[in-house]
């Protein structure tokens, strides 16, 4: 069964699908993707209940599934393999679509993403309950009203005052969207890869945080960087959880790079879309 889903879809060549984050729509790639070579077809879609994706969850049905029917409509649509690019919520989501292995993924490159259960274990357990914490304060501001409670989220990733120095009508589109993050934190939650899992995961990986990460941040980044199999790995100096918009153009020149290794590696016939 279909869903409504966001799709766009420019340029020719090997297909690329672009995963947002919680808040976001596919154009928040855009920022990057005008740094990228027009010989790649970019795909973009957004989860759900943003933009124009269908909100298929509740509060009691929240499981990573909801997310995987959107990767897996898209690359349907987009036909062959796809290189998953995915930015912090959206490349938990991305690693989700790999491990299930129900489409064909040709490479994963992923900004700050977020498997939150990597650090329900000693030593970084305190980490994982700070977050857990942090999750719930601001499930109970959502509930309670508070007009800015996605500020809370925003300043955890991105440091204090992120929230209050975004433009009027991205904090508004973060009010708004407030309720579909809180069922975000629920489905990231229940996504309970380990280690073992990522470790036999035989596609090249790019995995890119920023300079200015939070610790759960980079924490999260070094347990994945030692587990993937074919990692390549790179910190964007002074760059925080929002990179890909703030520093595009370095985002940019590292996922072409990334692409032509993993293109390399690829069938002739297989990058044919």
């Amino acid at each position: 069964m279909d869903y409504a889903i966001d799709y766009a879809e420019e340029g020719s060549g090997p297909t690329v699908l672009f995963v947002p984050g919680s808040f976001s729509t596919y154009a928040a790639w855009r920022p990057m993707q005008k740094w990228l070579s027009p010989d790649y077809r970019m795909i973009g879609t957004s989860l759900c209940g943003y933009g124009a994706t269908a909100e298929t969850r509740s509060r009691n049905d929240f499981g990573m599934r909801h997310q995987l029917r959107i990767i897996e409509q898209a690359a349907r649509r987009a036909g062959g393999p796809v290189h998953l690019v995915g930015h912090s919520f959206g490349g938990a989501v991305a690693l989700a679509a790999a491990l299930a292995n129900s489409i064909d993924v040709a490479s994963l490159s992923l900004f700050e993403a977020n498997p939150i259960a990597l650090l329900n274990s000693e030593p970084r357990q305190g980490l994982y309950q700070d977050v857990q914490g942090l999750s719930r304060e601001f499930s109970a501001a959502v509930d309670a009203g508070d007009a800015d409670a996605a500020g809370i989220i925003i300043d955890f990733w991105g440091g204090q005052g992120t929230f209050a120095a975004l433009p009027e009508i991205v904090r508004t589109h973060c009010r708004q969207t407030a309720p579909t993050n809180v069922i975000d934190w629920l489905t990231v939650f229940s996504f309970e890869a380990e280690l073992r899992d990522y470790g036999a995961l035989d596609i090249p990986v790019l995995l890119v945080r920023g300079g200015l990460a939070n610790p759960a941040m980079v924490a999260m980044t070094d347990m994945l960087q030692h587990a993937l199999p074919h990692v390549h790995s790179a910190v964007v100096e002074d760059a925080g959880h929002s990179l890909i918009a703030t520093h595009a153009q370095k985002c940019a020149a590292l996922l072409t790079r990334f692409l032509t290794i993993a293109d390399a590696e690829l069938p002739e016939a297989a990058m044919v879309a």
